[in-house]
């Protein structure tokens, strides 16, 4: 296969693009996972984001979902883990992708003493600003979601197992 050098400079740049698509959604989980929440609100356009999550109330726009987000797990003690797996990133014209990810979540409430792991799936849409990707919508389905209480013996109570609960993260301040 023979590519002109305009193709392949074409194909870098996509390339290039997918590539910061993935940095932006592992800088999000990380930021989220860190309580760095002034790091999560820079991941979404400061205008028309749009934050769907099932088990966690609307979002329209990135500052609800701070305020969900402190509500929830911005507060000491609680400790977390994303993971985003399998991502297909789709370049849909040149400051538009599309990106679907498996993900799945720990926590550790100690104040509240519950325990978290969820998965789930994020389609999400993505736009280039000023030469930045930025999250435009993220939306979330929940696959499967296990919430234990833990007891001051250590004994674990299941609340919620298997099924997604769309009440899940419903806290906000």
């Amino acid at each position: 296969m023979t590519a002109s050098l305009s193709d392949l400079e074409a194909r870098l740049i996509a390339m290039e693009h997918v590539n910061a698509i993935k940095e932006l959604q592992s800088r999000y989980w990380t930021c989220v996972d860190r309580q760095r929440l002034d790091d999560v609100r820079d991941c979404f356009v400061t205008t028309g984001a749009v934050i769907d999550m099932q088990g966690v109330p609307p979002c329209h726009d990135r500052e609800d979902f701070i305020k969900v987000l402190k509500a929830n797990g911005g507060k000491p003690g609680f400790h977390s883990l994303h993971t985003g797996n399998n991502p297909s990133i789709k370049l849909t014209g040149p400051d538009t992708a599309n990106g679907f990810w498996d993900a799945f979540f720990v926590g550790i409430d100690v104040g509240d003493r519950l325990t978290y792991q969820l998965s789930g799936e994020y389609n999400n849409k993505y736009v280039l600003r000023d030469g930045r990707w930025y999250i435009q919508t993220q939306h979330f389905r929940q696959t499967s979601l296990l919430v234990q209480k833990i007891a001051e013996d250590g004994s674990p109570t299941v609340l919620t197992f298997g099924l997604p609960d769309p009440s899940v993260f419903d806290k906000t301040e």
